[in-house]
C-alpha cells in the first residue's frame, strides 16, 4: 500500500478538478465549500443546506425549513411543528390526520365538522348602554352590560360580505345586570343597518320577538337578549339580507 502525503491536490490544467473515475474511500473528515450531486447511503451528523428531495428520514430527524408547500409533501409522513405554523390546506388530499398542541388562529378556518371538547366564549364588559362587538377581529359574540341607564343598543361591526359567508347564520348575546330600573337591548346595528324593535310590515329590518312581544328586563337580576341572524336570501353582501330573532331568557336573581 502507497501513501500520498501532500497539502493539495489540483488538475492538470490549471483551475481543475481532478477526477477519482474509480471512487474514494475517506476514513476522516472530509471538508469541502460546497458539494454538487447526490448523496446515496446513510448520512450521520448534521446536514444543512438546500435539498430538493429527500426520502427516508429517519424517525429522529430534525429539519430546519423555509416555507414548504404542501404540494410537494406525498406518501405517509407525520409531522410535528415547534413553532408558528402559517399557510393554507391546499395541495393536501385524502385523509390526512394533523396533531396541533395549540392554535391562536387569527384568520379564517373552514371545517366541514367540528367536533370540541370543551369551548369557553370570550366576553366584552361594558358599562353604558353601548355595546359594540367586532366581529371579524375576535371581539366575540357575548358581552356584558353592566351598569345600564337606558335602553341598551348592541352594534356589532365586521360582518363578512363575501360571497364565501353566503348561508350563514350569525348568533349574539347581551348579558345585562339590572338594577332597581330593568331596560331591554331593543336596538341592533349590524355592520350599520339598523334592526330596531318597530315591526313594519314589509320591511325586514326590524328585530322579531317570541310572540311578537317586544323584550322586556326584569329589575334587580341578569337578564340574557339573545339575537340569531338567519340569512333569508342567501347572499352575504348586505346585512340587510339577515332577519334578526330574539328572545329574552331572564330574571336571574343576583343574590
Amino acid at each position: 500500500m502507497s501513501q500520498l502525503s501532500v497539502d493539495s491536490i489540483t488538475g492538470r490544467v490549471s483551475g481543475s478538478a481532478p477526477s477519482l473515475p474509480n471512487g474514494a474511500v475517506v476514513t476522516g473528515v472530509v471538508t469541502a465549500t460546497s458539494f454538487s450531486g447526490a448523496v446515496t447511503g446513510n448520512v450521520t451528523g448534521n446536514v444543512t443546506g438546500t435539498a430538493t428531495t429527500a426520502t427516508n428520514l429517519a424517525d429522529a430527524a430534525n429539519i430546519t425549513t423555509g416555507t414548504i408547500a404542501a404540494a410537494r409533501l406525498s406518501g405517509t409522513y407525520n409531522i410535528d411543528v415547534t413553532g408558528s405554523l402559517t399557510g393554507n390546506s391546499t395541495g393536501l388530499t385524502g385523509t390526512p390526520s394533523i396533531s396541533v398542541s395549540g392554535v391562536n388562529n387569527t384568520g379564517v378556518s373552514t371545517l366541514t365538522d367540528t367536533r370540541l371538547a370543551s369551548i369557553a366564549d370570550k366576553t366584552t364588559l361594558v358599562n353604558g348602554n353601548t355595546v359594540t362587538l367586532s366581529y371579524n377581529t375576535g371581539g366575540g359574540n357575548v358581552a356584558i352590560c353592566t351598569t345600564p341607564s337606558g335602553p341598551i343598543t348592541l352594534n356589532v361591526n365586521g360582518i363578512p360580505t363575501t360571497s364565501d359567508f353566503d348561508n350563514r347564520a350569525i348568533s349574539f348575546a347581551v348579558i345585562v345586570q339590572q338594577g332597581t330600573t330593568a331596560y331591554a337591548c331593543s336596538s341592533v346595528t349590524l355592520n350599520g343597518v339598523a334592526f330596531g324593535s318597530n315591526a313594519t310590515v314589509g320591511v325586514q329590518t326590524h328585530i322579531s320577538y317570541t310572540g311578537g312581544t317586544v323584550g322586556t328586563g326584569n329589575t334587580s337580576g341578569y337578564d340574557v337578549f339573545n339575537f340569531t341572524g338567519i340569512n333569508t336570501v342567501g347572499s352575504a353582501s348586505t346585512t340587510t339580507n339577515y332577519k334578526l330573532l330574539s328572545n329574552v331568557n331572564g330574571d336571574y336573581r343576583l343574590y
